[in-house]
């Protein structure tokens, strides 16, 4: 980790010398649970405190990032520490960077068109109306590990659009790969973007994003076990990260293309295709109601194949598969100093065949959200009220419909570089999976810090 911090600053001195602007940017984020109460429906109460954020890895995420750029280029590096991860080291780091130039700017039209490799990210086409970071403790979203469920939880914008290099997001499936997202690991990839700024196409805006490299850990062997998404070597132990080309085709049919058309005081259109996915996205966010925010999207897949691995003899076995539809709905109201904000997000009607030979199909999964705020001299306070349902069906095979719901009181305070939120949430004891959850009450305080 030292290693990586230590590039990092030498390429901060780098684009000090090099480029016209810079960007430096850090920051450090923790949840505080002073204490839990936890009243099962037999057996006595517990009693529970932890600093922990709440999708389960102890202590804090923090970051360091920079952005360089000239006229003509620009990079980006950053690195993601995480301080006392779940699985016993003291501390990990993650680097990102990529590096994006404009060739054709000598042309008018191609003015804003750019090259960008390293592993870019874009999220100018996805959703803007993001969820709320008590979530996990209204819905119970937190401890999961792995967060085995069909609707993003903690960064529910992704509900409504996918941003551009989707992957170093997302949930991982379980071991018969039936959840809505992939998490491989990108060690490369390189991406085009298209600002038109002339008439009369101004306001659109055209993205495409590929991954040549992407890797499974071999302890995930028996879930992803699928050639076509990463190269010839992938039925092999899935660590091989020795290849030096992969091939076209399979590469090219898994990328990612987008487009969005800002149309002036009315709103702002998108369109996008995820080939590893097998998913057409479309939204559309509204700009001409007054005070009020929405963004709507929908997502359509298409049944494909995918692999799973024998364990018995080794061998590579086809199965299909088709992601969720999903439909979201977001909105923002304000009036004054009031805010509203509700999200309504919706999947049904994926299927896997992993087990049998005619396709199961999933039933209805919805997440309901609504959080009133009331801003004050001094701070803003408000709820977070939170619902989620899950129909039984032959994959999940529950034993009668799932439902969940929370509540929760919050203050906030907005200090410019500091953030301060205390809450208490409590779960109400609904029947999910099969059994009562129990009523808990929870006291979460959350530190943020950044410049």
């Amino acid at each position: 980790m030292k290693k990586i911090i230590a590039l990092c600053v030498v390429g901060c001195v780098f684009a000090v010398s090099a480029f016209a602007q810079l960007n430096v940017g850090a920051y450090a984020k923790s949840y505080w649970i002073p204490y839990r109460l936890t009243v099962p429906e037999e057996g006595d109460s517990i009693g529970t405190t932890a600093v922990q954020v709440p999708w389960g890895d102890p202590n804090m995420s923090a970051g360091l990032n920079f952005d360089g750029h000239s006229e003509f280029g620009g990079l980006h590096l950053g690195v993601g520490v995480k301080a006392g991860t779940a699985d016993g080291d003291p501390a990990s780091a993650e680097a990102n960077g990529w590096v994006w130039l404009k060739p054709l700017a000598f042309l008018p039209v191609l003015e804003e068109f750019k090259l960008w490799a390293g592993n870019p990210v874009d999220e100018t086409l996805m959703g803007t109306i993001k969820g709320s970071d008590l979530v996990a403790y209204v819905l119970n979203g937190s401890w999961d590990g792995f967060h085995t469920h069909r609707l993003e939880y903690r960064e529910a914008h992704y509900n409504t659009f996918t941003r551009v290099n989707p992957y170093s997001w997302g949930n991982a499936p379980d071991e018969n790969g039936q959840y809505n997202n992939y998490s491989p690991i990108i060690r490369s990839s390189a991406m085009v973007t298209w600002d038109m700024t002339f008439e009369p196409l101004k306001g659109l805006y055209v993205v495409a994003w590929v991954a040549p490299e992407q890797f499974w850990p071999s302890w995930r062997d028996d879930t992803f076990a699928n050639a076509s998404a990463i190269g010839p070597s992938a039925t092999d132990s899935g660590d091989d990260f020795f290849n030096d080309y992969y091939e076209a085709k399979e590469v090219y049919r898994n990328m990612q293309v987008g487009v969005g058309y800002d149309i002036q005081g009315i709103g702002f259109a998108r369109l996008q295709y995820l080939g590893i996915r097998n998913v057409v996205e479309a939204a559309f966010q509204a700009k001409f109601i007054p005070d009020v925010s929405l963004d709507v999207g929908v997502k359509i897949p298409f049944e494909g194949k995918s692999a799973k691995y024998n364990g018995d003899d080794g061998t590579i076995d086809t199965y299909k598969k088709k992601h969720d539809y999903q439909v979201s709905a977001a909105a923002t109201y304000r009036f004054g100093s009031f805010r509203l904000m509700g999200r309504v997000d919706t999947a049904f009607a994926g299927s896997t065949s992993y087990w049998v030979e005619e396709p199961l199909v999933r039933g209805l999964n919805l997440i309901a959200y609504l959080v009133p705020s009331y801003q004050f001299t001094m701070g803003t306070v408000g709820l977070d009220v939170g619902f989620e349902y899950e129909q039984k069906d032959d994959v999940n095979q529950y034993e009668k419909d799932g439902y969940k719901a929370g509540v929760g009181a919050w203050f906030f305070r907005d200090m410019g570089n500091a953030k301060f939120k205390a809450a208490v949430v409590s779960r109400l004891p609904l029947e999910w999976h099969g059994m009562k959850q129990p009523v808990e009450v929870f006291f979460p305080l959350v530190l943020e810090v950044g410049f």
